[in-house]
This record gives structure tokens, sequence and C-alpha cells, in this order.
């Protein structure tokens, strides 16, 4: 973005738009409203070198990307499930194995 100007933008998002509607910052307006706040954002930013303004327009719909990072969380969290089972099973074996060790030793030693 560059200073002493107005940049537009468009998001496609599925879920940003109930996000940015969660902020503190969130302004709903009317048409005439949004219409009338570019034409004076155009006034502040010539009259102000410093003011930098940003109208952004999120678009509900699918963004690939979002979308992608959705599955690579999904795939990992089961991957750790995954891992918690094995580490699990890994823990019973290892308990039956000592448990089977001192039957051995008990047997043999009386320990």
């Amino acid at each position: 973005m560059n200073l002493n100007q107005i940049d537009f933008a468009l998001v496609t998002s599925d879920s940003l738009p109930k996000r940015i509607k969660s902020w503190d910052s969130y302004e709903h307006l009317s048409q005439d409203q949004f219409i009338d706040l570019i034409d004076y954002s155009k006034e502040l930013v010539e009259s102000s070198p410093e003011h930098e303004i940003l109208f952004l327009v999120v678009a509900k719909g699918e963004d690939k990307v979002e979308v992608a990072q959705e599955q690579e969380i999904e795939k990992l969290k089961k991957d750790v499930q995954i891992a918690e089972l094995e580490k699990q099973e890994d823990i019973e074996k290892q308990n039956e194995l000592r448990e089977n060790s001192k039957k051995i030793l008990n047997s043999i030693y009386g320990i």
C-alpha cells in the first residue's frame, strides 16, 4: 500500500466474514455511508500524505489456501491421535512385558 492513495482489495473467504464481524473495530455501514466514506477518504489522502486507507471487500466463498490449511490441520490432528494411540499401546505393551518379567523372576527366585 502506498502513502497518499486509497487502495481497494477483494478477499474471498468462507470464515473471514464471521471473524471480522466479531472484531471491536468492525463497523456496519449503509451503502450511502460507504460511498461517502470513500469520497471523504480521497479528500484525506490528498490533504495529508500520512494517511493510509485500504477498503477491503470480503466476499463469502471458498478460499483455496484456507481450505488447504484446514485440510492440513485435520490431517495433523489425525496424525497426533494416531501417535497418541501408538504411544499408549507401547506403554501398555511395556507394562505387560514388565509384569511378565516380574512373574518369571518371582517364579524362579521367589522375589
